[in-house]
């Protein structure tokens, strides 16, 4: 009799557990995946953080006065990407009423002569990954998390004088993670830098039936033993 109820007791332990991981999974099946109206896209992440980078150079740059001329300069870039930073940065200056020239690379020298200032900047980093996409339970739905980085280094030249009157740096980052199921629409087709590599392990797929079937067998298993033994 003693072994019996022990046998019992470890049956239904047995059966507790497994139901534990059953409704330890279930949330990662009936989570929200979410419509996509509050999740920014790979391109937004992009435009945030080079606009924040931005925001902290012209915030440290010293005054000038409302007559100067300002003629942008870029010395180094990453590829693609640039122009999103690009584009931020002349709308930012524009914003804070800077006085901007546009002028071609090569015609920097004859543009020079009519600006008081230039400002040249390199891009050190400017990039968006996924660096993890996993699921937060054994089985379920899987996430994604991105992060984002805008590195860049500036300078301003006094024209008039040749001096180099401030020096000056921003980095700033991003990092969220979102469901598998938005990839679609936080990408964008048009642009490359929008669709980083997908690091997938795919053998998940074919493990994680395994262990379903695996736990659904074993508590058939030991519900119809507790009745034979009843």
């Amino acid at each position: 009799m003693r072994n019996i109820r022990e046998n019992e007791r470890l049956r239904r332990t047995l059966c507790i557990g497994c139901l534990w991981l059953i409704l330890a999974a279930f949330p990662a099946y009936i989570s929200p995946q979410g419509t996509g109206e509050n999740i920014p896209t790979n391109f937004d992440i992009v435009d945030q953080i080079s606009s924040e980078a931005i925001a902290e150079l012209l915030q440290n740059m010293p005054s000038l006065s409302a007559n100067d001329i300002i003629i942008l300069n870029k010395e180094k870039g990453v590829g693609e990407i640039d122009f999103v930073f690009e584009n931020a940065l002349h709308r930012l200056m524009e914003d804070a009423d800077i006085d901007l020239m546009a002028a071609n690379p090569s015609e920097l020298d004859t543009a020079a002569a009519g600006a008081d200032y230039r400002l040249s900047f390199q891009l050190i980093q400017l990039e968006l990954a996924y660096t993890k996409i996993h699921r937060p339970y054994w089985f379920g739905a899987q996430q994604v998390t991105r992060e984002a980085e805008a590195a860049v280094f500036a300078k301003l030249i006094d024209l008039r004088s040749g001096d180099v009157v401030w020096v000056g740096d921003a980095d700033k980052t991003y990092k969220d993670t979102i469901a598998h199921s938005m990839l679609g629409a936080v990408e964008d087709e048009q642009y490359k830098f929008t669709k980083p590599p997908r690091k997938e392990v795919r053998w998940s797929r074919i493990v994680e039936p395994i262990i379903v079937t695996g736990i659904v067998v074993g508590l058939v298993y030991l519900f119809f033993s507790n009745q034979s033994d009843e």
